[in-house]
């Protein structure tokens, strides 16, 4: 099975090459990478390029615009959207990969920790992290966040992929909860990337927390969460 990873960046030129790094020293052969550069205005796409060829400009401003590109030049049976800040280990995409051998499963999402805190708080932030995903299960929502979730393509385009017209936070999930209708969702806890702290160092850690929370609970009950994705985006630095 072909992997497709897509990278949707905007203004990543600070932590591109350290996510890219670890993507092309992937074990898992059968795989393209392509970088979505969302209209940057730093140096974004010129890094890019220095690691793969298959760098795409989308001027239509947003996540939802850079993934739904993403998705359109994808050519893999299984597709999944990287974080450009996030960092994956050499064997990520192979160890995810062996788990779509069953042919029930539609959606494959794993947890993660941070490497730009102290390391007693990356420790404690993927204990935390993977506790959350598992208190999520019980509430009965798979808490599929886009930075370590990858999903057949076929099931992604029967579900109507990420809906253009979703503008709350958390379009990850949303497509995930349409996924799970199709079949089986996979939560693999030793499937584990590190992504940075950045959000909660900037927006404050008990705001930023309390932020996902409010989001979390309002998608376990069914309902849209009350802020906007390019409220949430603001907290990131531009």
């Amino acid at each position: 099975m072909k992997l497709s990873i897509i990278v949707p960046a905007y203004n990543e030129e600070a932590s591109i090459a350290k996510t890219l790094e670890g993507l092309t020293a992937q074990t898992y052969k059968d795989l393209e990478i392509i970088v979505i550069d969302n209209n940057s205005k730093d140096k974004t796409s010129e890094i890019a390029k220095k690691y793969i060829k298959n760098v795409f400009l989308e001027t239509n401003q947003g996540y939802i615009h850079a993934v739904l590109r993403g998705a359109k030049e994808a050519t893999g049976d299984i597709i999944t959207f990287c974080d450009a800040d996030t960092v994956y280990p050499k064997n990520w995409a192979e160890k995810a990969m062996k788990n779509f051998n069953d042919k029930n499963v539609v959606v494959v999402y794993g947890t993660c920790d941070t490497y730009d805190s102290s390391k007693l708080s990356n420790f404690f932030n993927l204990f935390g992290y993977t506790a959350f995903l598992y208190i999520s299960i019980l509430f009965g929502l798979h808490n599929t966040s886009g930075f370590n979730f990858l999903m057949r393509k076929a099931a992604y385009e029967k579900a109507g992929g990420y809906d253009p017209k979703f503008k709350k936070m958390s379009p990850d999930i949303e497509l995930g909860k349409r996924l799970s209708k199709l079949g089986k969702v996979k939560f693999v806890p030793s499937l584990k990337v590190s992504s940075s702290a950045r959000r909660f160092q900037e927006g404050g850690n008990l705001k930023t927390t309390l932020m996902f929370a409010k989001a979390w609970w309002s998608m376990v009950r069914n309902k849209l969460p009350d802020l906007d994705y390019n409220e949430y985006n603001k907290i990131k630095k531009s």
